[in-house]
């Protein structure tokens, strides 16, 4: 079974294929192969300073075995935290003094 593919990585495919192309219409590189973050970022159609911030998230996820988490989304541990609040439960002013004495 083929495997799915997002919008946003088919639109990343897209831009790759085209920097590809422009280079064989050129006959050569477009960027200098040892400007490896510069030639990133024109490929992907992202600034460098999101290539240096994703390049660094990725060598912390590498060390702490974690997975690169997109900005915004809630991880499932966070969820699991949500659930365990407790509800403090509003008690009339009588009950109150029931539950001092006890």
């Amino acid at each position: 079974m083929p495997k799915v593919v997002k919008s946003s990585a088919r639109e990343l495919i897209l831009k790759v294929k085209e920097f590809c192309e422009a280079e064989q219409k050129n006959k050569g590189v477009l960027i200098p192969l040892n400007n490896v973050r510069k030639r990133v970022a024109a490929i992907t159609g992202v600034s460098e300073k999101t290539v240096s911030r994703i390049t660094n998230e990725g060598v912390t996820a590498a060390c702490t075995s974690k997975k690169i988490v997109t900005p915004g989304e809630e991880s499932p541990a966070s969820e699991k935290v949500r659930l365990r609040r407790v509800r403090f439960v509003r008690y009339p002013a009588k009950n109150l003094q029931f539950l001092r004495r006890t």
